[in-house]
């Protein structure tokens, strides 16, 4: 019986931890690779996973159109990344204590920026924390009543 016991306190430790607060890895979420853009989205809990809110752009265009915008993290705190006709590159820095996140200093673009791309590093620039994993990373301002959403990819 006492073995028993023990078998069922081993058995149950991972799903009593698992409530625990545990400090993100950040170089697993952001030094991972690629990350795409998939959409803006307003209206959503930024503590629950499952309430995304509503997409900022439904259009098939314009979801293409955000195809093009990505960003890679290095380890090193810079980053970079494409636009629609360009490129871009800054610096940044991520706390998992408290999951903020911050571009520190300007982001330097190839091209001059307008309309999508514009929004894509406005978005980036104003990011103060973050949520996510190595596959789905969310940037959200200071509000976090908006975030952009960015996937991993290969």
């Amino acid at each position: 019986m006492k073995i028993l016991k023990h078998i069922l306190l081993v058995m149950l430790l991972p799903i009593l931890l698992g409530g625990c607060d545990q400090e993100d890895d950040i170089m697993e979420i952001f030094v991972s690779g690629k990350w795409q853009l998939v959409n803006y989205y307003t209206g959503g809990s930024w503590d629950d996973w499952n309430n995304t809110g509503k997409p900022a752009y439904t259009n098939q265009a314009d979801l293409e159109e955000l195809l093009d915008l990505s960003v890679t993290f290095d380890d090193d705190g810079t980053f970079d990344g494409t636009i629609s006709g360009g490129t871009f590159e800054g610096k940044w820095k991520a706390n998992p204590s408290d999951r903020s996140f911050s571009v520190t200093g300007d982001i330097k673009t190839s091209i001059k920026v307008s309309g999508k791309n514009a929004e894509f590093i406005n978005r980036l620039k104003q990011a103060k924390f973050y949520k996510g994993d190595s596959n789905l990373l969310q940037l959200a301002p200071k509000e976090r009543t908006t975030f952009m959403q960015l996937r991993h990819l290969d």
